[in-house]
């Protein structure tokens, strides 16, 4: 199992909350990074298309539903990536070094 950040953003005043954790499976991580998952698969570490074949089993859809929805997750990093963000820790601050 990993652990996983769940964030939420303002793209209003571009601050992200982190708002809690979350328990997934090595190939769910994978598909939440699946920017990451292509560069390991491109440097042979990972399979790219067990990563893809799982996303359509847990979600039941088919290929061209994982690839709209990548390209969703794609268009919101680009944009959200062109600012600079603050970073709220909410309730986990007290435990994050700075």
């Amino acid at each position: 199992m990993n652990l996983h950040e769940i964030w939420e953003y303002d793209d209003k005043k571009h601050i992200q909350k982190l708002e809690g954790f979350i328990l997934l499976c090595k190939m769910c991580h994978h598909v939440k990074h699946i920017g990451l998952a292509g560069i390991l698969a491109s440097e042979g570490k990972l399979d790219y298309d067990d990563v893809v074949e799982h996303f359509c089993k847990v979600n039941n859809c088919s290929k061209g539903d994982f690839e709209r929805h990548k390209k969703e997750a794609f268009e919101i990093w680009h944009s959200r990536s062109k600012h600079q963000w603050k970073q709220d820790f909410g309730k986990s601050k007290e435990f994050i070094k700075q």
